[in-house]
């Protein structure tokens, strides 16, 4: 049986200066290849998960594992496991460093043990693969925030992680920039990095993700393939997430026109229902 890619058993964080957990006796698990969403209303605590996966925060009690070895708190231990999990924070201006396009991405490369030959190759690489070439020069604060998401994410994969984290990525987005968002994601994906998002876009979500997982006030409420949270309309009422646009103007279909069909993850394949 194949280990997880990221294991969190019995995890518990607390904020310092609060009472209560932000996250409380977590155990669940990514499996690599996977596209996973964590969902959950503001406040759950989905950025402290993340955080506490990239090893940013320290668990209070429990312990993280990446394929059955233990996040350890040392500075080495610590680059090395981020070097594996690429974090992108929802605010993209948290995460840019540097004066210039070329100079944010090359930052995370500097500080790893390579060569300038092999840093200047990666960086070429990286501009072609998020179509940044024409903007290699330009200044950060002359961005759009399209465009900052857009550096931030090559920034992070630059450094090649197998797992990538996307904390609220469509924050700030317009339609057209949350395609090609996912259009890049879709690409990632396929390169063979795992990702994992968290949102409260039940939409995004239930049009993208093959695994879901639920948190509320701290605690995991639910962990299961996606289509059987979203085929539910029960649980999902039950957890208060309400239902994706999408599902909720199918149940609102005649149910002759819904049998033994399934309901459609996309407008395009609610379309073809219609041929």
């Amino acid at each position: 049986m194949l280990l997880p890619l990221l294991e969190f058993r019995s995890v518990c964080y607390t904020y310092p200066g609060t009472e209560y957990p932000a996250v409380r006796d977590i155990n669940l698990a990514i499996a690599a290849g996977q596209k996973t969403v964590i969902l959950g209303h503001n406040g759950c605590g989905k950025s402290t998960l993340l955080f506490l996966a990239d090893g940013l925060y320290r668990c209070d009690s429990g312990a993280i594992y990446w394929q059955g070895e233990p996040l350890k708190y040392q500075a080495r231990m610590l680059n090395l496991w981020r070097q594996r999990i690429g974090l992108a924070f929802q605010d993209p201006e948290q995460q840019l460093v540097a004066a210039t396009v070329a100079e944010d991405i090359s930052y995370g490369l500097c500080n790893l043990p390579l060569s300038e030959a092999e840093i200047a190759r990666r960086l070429h690489q990286t501009l072609l693969d998020f179509s940044l070439q024409e903007l290699a020069d330009r200044p950060l604060h002359h961005l759009s925030l399209g465009q900052k998401r857009r550096v931030a994410l090559a920034g992070v994969m630059a450094l090649q992680p197998e797992l990538l984290l996307l904390d609220e990525p469509t924050a700030y987005l317009d339609r057209r920039q949350t395609r090609h968002l996912f259009e890049e994601l879709d690409r990632i994906q396929a390169s063979g990095t795992t990702i994992v998002i968290a949102t409260h876009d039940l939409d995004l979500a239930y049009a993208w993700a093959d695994w879901a997982i639920v948190l509320h006030e701290g605690r995991l409420m639910h962990s299961s393939p996606a289509p059987d949270l979203f085929g539910c309309a029960d649980l999902l009422e039950e957890l208060q997430l309400g239902l994706p646009t999408l599902l909720e103007c199918w149940y609102a279909l005649p149910p002759a026109y819904r049998d033994r069909r399934s309901p459609p993850r996309t407008l395009s394949e609610l379309r073809s229902y219609c041929l």
